[in-house]
């Protein structure tokens, strides 16, 4: 390897944790608002913060080209399922904990390859199979102790809105498999954020939260932490552009699963909250399929990669 390629894989990893980071204290930010909305109107501030900025930042490197598209269907539908996801995501983030979200959400992949194997008709052995239903093992560790113990039950609204935003989550990442082949990424992000921001917009007249009511003293941190929300989303975008740009994805990828790190940093902090040994237990469980997953994917393409260089 040379020493430009390890220099760049070396930063690209730095821009994937900084990712990591950077979702985390998104997570953090729209906890907070969660205090003052709804999860819908969270997901409004988010979407409309972010394409703010993202706006801001095309203007800034005068490049108008990532306003064009060819699929505006395509850009519809991406739009609709991760808005969808976005508010299960809010809602799960203002009923659990900020570890036990990020848990729910690293069913992700998971999904992913399901959904890869049924509309991409993507060919997928057996141990990659045994790895989904392991990792859907590790969700119901996490929610059985809850369901066992009444004293103690676990929101199950929210644990459904979590794997509910997985799902969304792994549905835009097959998604985006099959648009990437002509969209940029800046692109889908800008008319996702377009999308969100109209379609929670139209909410607003039947919401429970009118944006007058909120008391005056609690304005300046209510857009504080608005501002916040934008600024993490956004950067979290750019961070993970760069690093998949910079590095290979089997290289980059696990670097994601640092943010439970900062979640369960963030609720010992501000909560004084610790992870349940079954919530630990079930995240080694979804984290080490995931990755399990990505090694015989990047075996699999290896693999032909070597046999498509014989042959040519």
């Amino acid at each position: 390897m040379s020493k430009s390629i390890k220099d760049n894989t070396i930063l690209g990893m730095g821009f994937a944790a900084f990712n990591a980071f950077m979702l985390a204290a998104m997570s953090l930010s729209a906890k907070w608002l969660g205090d003052y909305f709804d999860a819908i109107e969270v997901t409004f501030w988010r979407n409309s913060a972010s394409l703010i900025l993202l706006f801001v930042w095309f203007m800034v490197i005068k490049n108008h080209d990532f306003f064009k598209t060819e699929r505006p269907k395509a850009h519809i539908v991406r739009g609709a399922i991760g808005t969808m996801g976005i508010v299960l995501g809010m809602y799960t983030v203002s009923v659990l904990s900020l570890a036990e979200t990020t848990v729910l959400l690293f069913t992700s992949p998971l999904f992913t390859l399901l959904l890869s194997i049924i509309f991409l008709k993507e060919a997928v052995g057996v141990f990659r199979v045994g790895a989904i239903i392991v990792g859907f093992i590790g969700v119901a560790i996490i929610a059985l102790p809850g369901i066992l113990d009444s004293a103690h039950p676990f929101p199950m609204l929210g644990l459904a809105a979590g794997i509910g935003w997985g799902f969304c989550s792994g549905s835009i990442d097959a998604i985006l498999r099959w648009m990437g082949k002509t969209e940029n990424t800046y692109t889908t992000t800008f008319y996702f954020m377009l999308f969100g921001t109209i379609a929670c917009g139209l909410y607003w007249p039947f919401s429970a939260t009118p944006i007058d009511s909120i008391d005056k003293s609690s304005a300046l941190t209510v857009m504080g932490i608005i501002a916040l929300l934008g600024f993490t989303g956004t950067t979290a975008l750019l961070a993970k552009t760069q690093s998949y740009r910079l590095g290979e994805a089997s290289l980059i990828a696990p670097i994601m699963y640092t943010m439970l790190i900062w979640s369960v940093a963030f609720d010992y902090i501000f909560w004084g909250r610790t992870p349940t040994w079954n919530v630990i237990l079930g995240a080694i469980i979804i984290v080490g399929a995931n990755l399990f997953i990505m090694y015989r994917e990047h075996a699999k393409n290896s693999k032909i990669k070597a046999i498509e260089g014989v042959q040519g």
